[in-house]
């Protein structure tokens, strides 16, 4: 009954303004994944979490945008003077980001049609259509699959590729269905050069060695988003990670 109620008043196709939370004011096409919830502000569809950590003037890459949802939210915290990198390789997903950056003009935010991976290419994208948030790269995470889904041939592009547009990163989310060890290994550059902080959503094992492997290895620390300390993500279900240096890199000695 609220489902049926929710469409009527908000139907898909239709474009709304977020009416509370980080993004409030930003506009959306209302679809599949970015619907009712974003629009309310909901803590699981627009995590408050980002309004402590992402401030003004900030540059935040997005690995698995999907349709913008996160996207939208970091354009509104890093306001007109930061930047937002968005990678997403579906095409109808990209499709909607692309939409949802123009409506609302947010040209400090750039959309790059690709998956974030270990390799420069294409690789084979597993994708449902009724699973819109759920696509994957297909040769990661065996344990975490997609059932009913075709497979697209889609770009990939490291993470270390920003750096040759001049782009230094102070935080990277991921969230890329099982992807998450091949980001990290395409981001080797970011990781021992500009020491970023990274929001990593796990979906099985070969995530929770990448974080340990790639991250913690090289000199970060692991808690979950209430602080947790988590020393060795392999150990226990922890997720999302919240991931942070040490020490600075050559970002934050650049900035003092």
């Amino acid at each position: 009954m609220l489902s049926a109620l929710a469409r009527i008043a908000f139907p898909y196709g239709s474009v709304r303004r977020v009416l509370r939370g980080p993004a409030r004011g930003l506009s959306v096409v209302v679809e599949p994944g970015i619907g009712v919830s974003y629009l309310f502000g909901t803590e699981s569809a627009a995590p408050r979490f980002f309004s402590r950590k992402v401030m003004p003037g900030m540059t935040v890459l997005d690995a698995g945008a999907n349709k913008g949802q996160m996207a939208l939210l970091f354009a509104s915290l890093v306001g007109s003077t930061g930047r937002v990198v968005a990678f997403e390789p579906a095409p109808k997903e990209f499709a909607s980001l692309e939409r949802n950056v123009k409506i609302n003009g947010l040209t400090r935010v750039t959309p790059i049609q690709a998956a974030a991976a270990e390799i420069e290419g294409t690789m084979q994208f597993s994708y449902a259509a009724d699973s819109p948030t759920q696509g994957k790269l297909v040769d990661v995470e065996p344990t975490y699959r997609l059932g009913h889904a075709q497979t697209l041939v889609v770009q990939a592009k490291r993470l270390d590729s920003v750096l040759d547009d001049g782009v230094w990163p102070d935080v990277v989310k991921i969230d890329v269905e099982g992807a998450a060890a091949a980001v990290l290994r395409g981001a080797r550059r970011i990781i021992n050069e500009i020491r970023p902080a990274f929001f990593i959503e796990l979906h099985g094992p070969e995530e929770q060695a990448g974080v340990r492997d790639d991250l913690l290895a090289h000199g970060y620390t692991a808690q979950t988003l209430d602080g947790t300390p988590v020393p060795d993500p392999t150990r226990d279900w922890f997720s999302p990670l919240w991931c942070t240096p040490v020490g600075a890199g050559r970002m934050q000695a650049a900035r003092g």
